[in-house]
Protein backbone atom coordinates (compact mmCIF):
# COMPACT_ATOMS: atom_id res chain seq x y z
CA UNK A 1 0.00 0.00 0.00
CA UNK A 2 3.22 2.57 0.60
CA UNK A 3 4.59 2.04 -2.34
CA UNK A 4 1.11 2.79 -4.00
CA UNK A 5 0.35 5.71 -2.43
CA UNK A 6 4.34 7.18 -2.76
CA UNK A 7 4.09 6.44 -6.83
CA UNK A 8 0.75 8.13 -7.17
CA UNK A 9 2.00 11.75 -4.94
CA UNK A 10 5.16 11.13 -7.47
CA UNK A 11 3.14 11.23 -10.43
CA UNK A 12 0.23 14.20 -9.42
CA UNK A 13 3.47 16.19 -7.81
CA UNK A 14 5.31 16.20 -11.28
CA UNK A 15 1.83 16.11 -13.14
CA UNK A 16 -0.76 17.50 -11.27
CA UNK A 17 -3.10 14.63 -11.10
CA UNK A 18 -2.92 10.86 -12.49
CA UNK A 19 -4.58 7.42 -13.46
CA UNK A 20 -4.97 4.32 -12.05
CA UNK A 21 -3.56 3.41 -16.00
CA UNK A 22 -0.56 5.48 -15.25
CA UNK A 23 -0.22 4.33 -11.77
CA UNK A 24 -0.48 0.43 -12.32
CA UNK A 25 2.22 1.19 -15.25
CA UNK A 26 4.90 3.08 -13.13
CA UNK A 27 4.29 0.07 -10.58
CA UNK A 28 4.77 -2.43 -12.97
CA UNK A 29 1.64 -4.08 -12.82
CA UNK A 30 -1.66 -4.82 -14.93
CA UNK A 31 -4.61 -1.93 -13.59
CA UNK A 32 -6.45 -4.93 -12.66
CA UNK A 33 -4.27 -6.00 -9.82
CA UNK A 34 -4.24 -2.46 -8.23
CA UNK A 35 -7.90 -3.34 -7.49
CA UNK A 36 -6.62 -6.42 -5.08
CA UNK A 37 -4.87 -3.47 -2.53
CA UNK A 38 -7.08 -0.63 -3.48
CA UNK A 39 -11.51 0.27 -4.25
CA UNK A 40 -10.05 2.55 -7.41
CA UNK A 41 -9.07 5.82 -7.68
CA UNK A 42 -10.99 7.63 -5.02
CA UNK A 43 -9.01 5.74 -2.40
CA UNK A 44 -5.66 6.40 -3.45
CA UNK A 45 -6.62 10.12 -3.64
CA UNK A 46 -7.98 9.64 -0.03
CA UNK A 47 -4.78 7.28 1.12
CA UNK A 48 -2.63 10.19 -0.18
CA UNK A 49 -4.39 12.88 1.49
CA UNK A 50 -3.84 11.10 4.88
CA UNK A 51 -0.29 10.70 4.54
CA UNK A 52 -0.16 13.99 4.38
CA UNK A 53 -2.22 14.95 7.06
CA UNK A 54 -0.04 13.07 9.77
CA UNK A 55 2.88 15.24 8.69
CA UNK A 56 0.71 18.19 9.78
CA UNK A 57 0.94 19.23 13.91
CA UNK A 58 -2.90 19.84 14.51
CA UNK A 59 -1.53 19.15 18.32
CA UNK A 60 -1.84 23.14 19.87
CA UNK A 61 -5.75 22.83 20.13
CA UNK A 62 -7.36 22.36 23.07
CA UNK A 63 -3.76 23.79 24.71
CA UNK A 64 -3.77 27.16 23.78
CA UNK A 65 -6.49 29.92 22.79
CA UNK A 66 -7.61 29.02 19.16
CA UNK A 67 -5.86 31.48 17.40
CA UNK A 68 -2.44 30.26 18.35
CA UNK A 69 -3.50 26.69 17.72
CA UNK A 70 -4.37 27.69 13.81
CA UNK A 71 -0.74 30.22 13.46
CA UNK A 72 0.85 27.16 14.63
CA UNK A 73 -1.12 24.36 12.59
CA UNK A 74 -0.75 27.31 9.13
CA UNK A 75 2.75 26.63 9.55
CA UNK A 76 3.16 22.97 9.63
CA UNK A 77 -0.18 22.29 6.93
CA UNK A 78 1.74 24.94 4.46
CA UNK A 79 4.76 23.09 5.05
CA UNK A 80 3.48 19.56 4.49
CA UNK A 81 1.59 20.78 1.18
CA UNK A 82 4.33 22.57 -0.26
CA UNK A 83 6.56 19.10 -0.63
CA UNK A 84 3.27 18.41 -2.79
CA UNK A 85 2.71 21.34 -4.36
CA UNK A 86 1.65 19.56 -7.73
CA UNK A 87 -1.01 17.43 -6.09
CA UNK A 88 -2.60 20.86 -4.43
CA UNK A 89 -5.19 20.70 -7.54
CA UNK A 90 -5.80 17.15 -7.21
CA UNK A 91 -6.15 17.33 -3.18
CA UNK A 92 -8.92 20.92 -3.29
CA UNK A 93 -11.14 19.49 -5.93
CA UNK A 94 -11.66 16.09 -4.32
CA UNK A 95 -14.21 15.29 -1.61
CA UNK A 96 -12.17 14.85 1.45
CA UNK A 97 -13.78 11.51 2.57
CA UNK A 98 -9.92 9.86 4.82
CA UNK A 99 -10.44 9.37 8.15
CA UNK A 100 -6.99 11.35 9.51
CA UNK A 101 -8.45 14.57 7.20
CA UNK A 102 -11.61 14.33 8.54
CA UNK A 103 -10.53 14.02 12.41
CA UNK A 104 -8.13 17.05 11.84
CA UNK A 105 -10.87 19.16 10.28
CA UNK A 106 -13.17 17.83 13.41
CA UNK A 107 -10.25 19.46 16.23
CA UNK A 108 -10.13 22.58 14.06
CA UNK A 109 -14.36 23.20 14.23
CA UNK A 110 -14.20 21.75 17.39
CA UNK A 111 -11.46 24.69 18.76
CA UNK A 112 -13.47 26.98 17.52
CA UNK A 113 -16.56 26.51 18.64
CA UNK A 114 -15.01 26.07 22.10
CA UNK A 115 -13.60 29.28 21.69
CA UNK A 116 -17.07 30.91 20.91
CA UNK A 117 -17.38 31.15 17.17
CA UNK A 118 -21.24 29.81 16.11
CA UNK A 119 -21.87 26.74 13.81
CA UNK A 120 -22.44 28.95 10.70
CA UNK A 121 -19.26 30.83 11.32
CA UNK A 122 -16.89 27.80 11.62
CA UNK A 123 -17.04 26.18 7.81
CA UNK A 124 -16.50 29.71 5.97
CA UNK A 125 -13.50 30.29 8.22
CA UNK A 126 -11.99 26.48 7.39
CA UNK A 127 -12.50 27.07 3.94
CA UNK A 128 -11.33 30.63 3.90
CA UNK A 129 -8.23 29.45 6.13
CA UNK A 130 -7.24 26.20 3.76
CA UNK A 131 -7.92 28.18 0.48
CA UNK A 132 -5.14 31.21 2.13
CA UNK A 133 -2.38 28.01 3.41
CA UNK A 134 -3.11 26.23 0.22
CA UNK A 135 -2.64 28.26 -1.90
CA UNK A 136 0.67 29.66 -0.07
CA UNK A 137 2.11 26.19 -0.26
CA UNK A 138 2.22 26.71 -3.92
CA UNK A 139 3.64 30.32 -3.90
CA UNK A 140 6.37 28.67 -1.00
CA UNK A 141 6.87 26.07 -3.85
CA UNK A 142 7.31 28.48 -6.46
CA UNK A 143 10.27 29.94 -4.65
CA UNK A 144 8.41 33.48 -4.92
CA UNK A 145 7.44 34.65 -8.98
CA UNK A 146 8.13 38.22 -9.20
CA UNK A 147 11.32 38.72 -9.96
CA UNK A 148 13.10 41.83 -11.24
CA UNK A 149 10.76 43.91 -12.59
CA UNK A 150 12.12 46.90 -15.06
CA UNK A 151 12.53 49.75 -12.55
CA UNK A 152 11.81 51.71 -15.45
CA UNK A 153 8.49 50.25 -15.96
CA UNK A 154 7.42 49.35 -12.93
CA UNK A 155 9.18 51.71 -10.29
CA UNK A 156 6.65 51.13 -7.25
CA UNK A 157 6.87 47.25 -7.86
CA UNK A 158 10.74 47.35 -8.37
CA UNK A 159 10.97 49.33 -5.06
CA UNK A 160 9.18 46.59 -3.51
CA UNK A 161 10.69 43.76 -4.83
CA UNK A 162 14.29 45.48 -3.75
CA UNK A 163 12.92 46.02 -0.17
CA UNK A 164 11.97 42.29 0.55
CA UNK A 165 15.21 40.87 -0.41
CA UNK A 166 16.79 42.05 2.06
CA UNK A 167 14.29 40.80 4.55
CA UNK A 168 13.00 37.06 5.32
CA UNK A 169 12.08 34.79 2.48
CA UNK A 170 9.69 36.59 0.50
CA UNK A 171 7.13 33.54 0.69
CA UNK A 172 7.48 33.25 4.30
CA UNK A 173 6.72 37.41 4.55
CA UNK A 174 3.73 37.23 2.45
CA UNK A 175 2.45 33.84 4.19
CA UNK A 176 3.00 35.71 7.97
CA UNK A 177 0.87 39.03 6.52
CA UNK A 178 -1.47 37.42 5.28
CA UNK A 179 -2.04 34.62 8.37
CA UNK A 180 -1.76 37.77 10.68
CA UNK A 181 -4.88 39.46 8.62
CA UNK A 182 -6.99 36.09 8.34
CA UNK A 183 -6.09 35.87 12.05
CA UNK A 184 -7.43 39.51 12.30
CA UNK A 185 -10.56 39.21 10.78
CA UNK A 186 -11.19 35.77 12.37
CA UNK A 187 -11.01 37.66 15.75
CA UNK A 188 -12.92 40.87 14.85
CA UNK A 189 -15.56 38.42 13.73
CA UNK A 190 -16.08 36.41 16.56
CA UNK A 191 -15.64 40.25 18.67
CA UNK A 192 -18.99 41.11 16.65
CA UNK A 193 -22.11 40.18 17.57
Amino acid sequence: MDRIVEEALRISDATGDFTVTQLAAKLGVHPSSLYHHVAGRDEVVDLMRARIARAIDNSAFGQVPWDEALRKLAWSYRAAFARHAGSIRLFATALIRDKESLAEYDRIADGLHSAGFPWPEILPIIVAFDSFVLGSALDLASGGNINAPDPQLHPALSAAVEASESGAHPADAAFEAGLTALLTGFRHRLGSP
